[in-house]
């Protein structure tokens, strides 16, 4: 197995670690258990634990996100145009993203939880920081296809509105990881796109 390859495997068997131990748990030999390697081979791949949960911030998360965002976007269906479609398209595409949630919790809960650790680690925290920039990019890419779907004009700019988006989505995994509650989540989900759609400019 060349170095990529041990790269490659040890940074999504820590991201499945970590979403099934926290990154406390994810220990380098329970990490090489799971992928399959001798722990002796780590060194090979990575200089330290801390570069290793470096590369599942700067390459997995943000991966998975735009994995998740290919599966959500086709979402945005064609019901015509102005701010009543819009309304629609914004909570059909965060409930796909409840349902992807529901499917693999495991993989939300351990980007919200590399975010936590790596902002309480000074090694970790400029990765972290521009892991989440990454997924605020990815949630105004959602939000700009929307409005030139339904043809509406944010009256913020979508960067800006990036961070709502994420801070929906983890309020959403929180609430499910924590209670399993359809119902609270379904609140969330309609407070979350009122608020989106104070954003949207009057027709």
């Amino acid at each position: 197995m060349s170095v990529d390859q041990r790269r490659t495997a040890l940074i999504e068997a820590a991201y499945r670690v970590i979403a099934d131990h926290g990154v406390e748990g994810a220990t380098t030999r329970r990490i090489c258990a799971h992928a399959n390697m001798p722990l002796a081979s780590f060194h090979y791949a990575f200089d330290s634990r801390t570069a290793l949960l470096c590369a599942v911030m700067e390459t997995a998360v943000p991966s998975d996100i735009n994995r998740m965002l290919e599966s959500i976007l086709p979402m945005i269906v064609d019901e015509g145009t102005g701010r009543e479609a819009m309304q629609k398209n914004m909570r059909s595409q965060i409930e796909a993203f409840y349902t992807l949630l529901k499917a693999d919790p495991g993989r939300m809960q351990a980007t919200i939880s590399l975010g936590i650790y790596a902002h309480n680690h000074a090694e970790l925290q400029k990765v972290g920081k521009k892991m989440y920039e990454r997924l605020y990019e990815v949630a105004s890419l959602g939000l700009s296809v929307a409005a030139e779907k339904t043809e509406v004009e944010w009256r913020t700019p979508v960067a800006e509105l990036g961070p709502v988006i994420i801070a929906a989505t983890n309020a959403i995994t929180l609430t499910y990881l924590s209670t399993s509650d359809d119902i609270a989540v379904g609140k969330i989900i309609e407070a979350s796109t009122a608020a989106l759609m104070s954003y949207v400019i009057e027709d």
